[in-house]
């Protein structure tokens, strides 16, 4: 058997993109998500459902996964953007930093079996800035963010472990005009750019080979935009 890449979150939006671009490339990509997927976008994703809030669920994800010759990634972009309340903020820690800290350590064989492998954050800008607005959206991402760090160090030097920070890519579906225009400019490149910058910041890190405990951040300049001279 391959060795496969685990994209979690993978059913929707800009986890789904990338999941059929990885396929589409020639991988075979486990699609890691709480939704039933019965028909995969490609014939190379193979859908895997699990909540990853739940410890049994990634039980079960990680022994599917250990059937396989090794693991060539694991990209952690499920992701819930939450209101701040403590039971969100129990959510939000369980998915952005208790699941990818599970994954990591115990797929951590699966990965050191191939010469090069990599393990993709995918964190959010708001996760090097804080946001008053959700405060606990941006402090667990933030956690996320530093495991890059920790595990980089762990499993130097077959394993590649890189962060990508993004900014807002896919405005929201009902959001009206306002909404479109208030948020466009708040970056210094003012349109919705998709999916596509963070599948090429995938592909970029799965493909490079000097580049470990790093972040790249794709949000069109919007960490200047307003700043203070």
């Amino acid at each position: 058997m391959n060795s496969p890449i685990l994209v979690t979150g993978g059913s929707q939006r800009v986890g789904l993109a990338l999941a059929t671009k990885l396929a589409q490339a020639g991988h075979t990509v486990v699609s890691a998500s709480r939704s039933k997927i019965t028909t995969p976008a490609h014939p190379n994703i193979i859908p895997f459902q699990a909540d990853l809030c739940r410890v049994d669920d990634r039980e079960a994800l990680i022994e599917h996964l250990r059937g396989y010759d090794g693991l060539r990634a694991i990209v952690h972009n499920a992701s819930l953007w939450l209101d701040d309340d403590l039971d969100n903020l129990n959510t939000m820690f369980k998915l952005h930093v208790e699941a990818p800290y599970h994954l990591n350590l115990a797929l951590g064989e699966q990965l050191l079996k191939l010469d090069k492998a990599d393990i993709i954050h995918i964190c959010d800008e708001t996760s090097s800035r804080g946001s008053k607005s959700h405060i606990g959206y941006a402090a667990t991402k933030a956690a996320l963010q530093n495991m890059v760090l920790s595990f980089a160090e762990k499993y130097a030097p077959s394993v590649r472990v890189n962060g990508i920070l993004p900014g807002l890519l896919i405005l929201k579906e009902d959001g009206d005009e306002q909404y479109r225009q208030q948020t466009l400019k708040k970056a210094l490149l003012e349109f919705e750019p998709g999916a596509q910058p963070l599948i090429d910041a995938v592909l970029f890190l799965l493909e490079s080979q000097y580049s470990t405990g790093s972040h790249v951040v794709i949000n069109g300049g919007r960490h200047l935009k307003n700043r203070i001279a």
